[in-house]
């Protein structure tokens, strides 16, 4: 049997609790969960007020964090646990979990060469276990922000359950942020690269726009325009709203090719940012080959089109149904008054 209402809620949490926002927070399981996971703040906190892990660390530094765990199961549960530096995905918005791209090649710490934890702890039925989660700072000092996340997930059960079940995953995260000192760094951007791509099936180009300090970006509004390299009208033009962008990370603005393919040649992309007080005007001319202009238009051919009945066709031929039913009928009747 398939627990579709299990299925839902573990979607809706999931967005709830794995996308924590640009400001990193402790999350706490809800009930249905079946396991709540809380912070033990250590004396290196820098605001006390907030649930997730701030930390003022040092080179060198090590220490020990603490969570504790706690199963409000009626039977042991195992917890799976690991650490991931923050990133941007492709919508704009900061996520603590695995990242499906390579780390960003500015990060200064990723938080999975520092961050020694179990892979996984049980807990028995109805009670709360503290998990030590050490912390080893690299020698080498970094300036402004290294955030990242220690994720919680409960381990499936595949006992007793049937072939084709869908078992409810809950993953949980909680927030660590770092830094050594108070010297401020602001955010700043670089576009890095700029292809013909392919966006779900359609014809798109995609800008790879990189935060390439150890500071968050926040509310940045992107506004994108292509160009023949020597044009002066826009071919076509995108804006983005609201974009979160974590410290040293990178992510994909695309404009979708709606209006048709490109033909071969050289287009130029003109990107303008704003956010956090700054705009960046960025500039790249960029080269489309035949090939690529060959996968872009294959992208831009229309669905062959399903056959279709005219309306007034499908009108015409209910009633001359209706009529021959009618017919029918009567016809019924009137043998039936004969054989009286």
């Amino acid at each position: 049997m398939i627990r579709k209402n299990g299925l839902l809620l573990s979607l809706v949490l999931g967005l709830v609790v794995f996308w924590i926002g640009v400001r990193p927070q402790q999350v706490l399981a809800a009930d249905e969960a079946g396991f709540t996971v809380k912070t033990v703040l250590p004396a290196n906190q820098r605001d006390t007020s907030q649930t997730y892990f701030d930390l003022r660390v040092s080179p060198n530094q090590e220490q020990d964090l603490e969570v504790v765990i706690q199963n409000r199961n009626t039977a042991p549960l195992t917890v799976l646990l690991a650490a991931h530096s923050a990133f941007t995905n492709d919508n704009g918005v900061v996520e603590y979990g695995k990242s499906p791209k390579p780390a960003d090649s500015t990060l200064p710490v990723n938080l999975q060469d520092i961050v020694t934890l179990p892979a996984e702890v049980t807990i028995p039925a109805l009670s709360q276990q503290t998990v030590k989660i050490h912390l080893k700072m690299p020698a080498k000092p970094f300036s402004g922000t290294v955030l990242g996340g220690l994720q919680f997930k409960a381990k499936p059960d595949h006992k007793g359950t049937e072939k084709g079940a869908v078992t409810n995953r809950y993953v949980y995260a909680v927030g660590l942020m770092l830094s050594e000192s108070d010297q401020p760094v602001v955010p700043d951007l670089k576009l890095r690269q700029v292809a013909a791509d392919n966006d779900h099936g359609q014809p798109a180009i995609r800008a790879n726009i990189q935060n390439f300090e150890a500071a968050i970006l926040r509310n940045l509004h992107v506004s994108g325009y292509l160009y023949r390299q020597s044009g002066g009208k826009a071919l076509y033009r995108s804006e983005k709203t609201r974009i979160n962008m974590a410290p040293n990370s990178n992510f994909n603005f695309k404009l979708n090719l709606d209006k048709g393919p490109l033909e071969p040649g050289k287009y130029r992309l003109n990107l303008i940012a704003k956010g956090s007080g700054r705009t960046w005007n960025m500039t790249r001319t960029f080269n489309v080959s035949k090939k690529d202009a060959d996968k872009l238009r294959a992208l831009s051919k229309p669905d062959a089109p399903t056959a279709t009945i005219p309306w007034y066709l499908i009108l015409v031929g209910g009633i001359v149904l209706g009529i021959g039913l009618y017919a029918g009928f009567k016809k019924v009747q009137s043998i039936q008054r004969c054989k009286r």
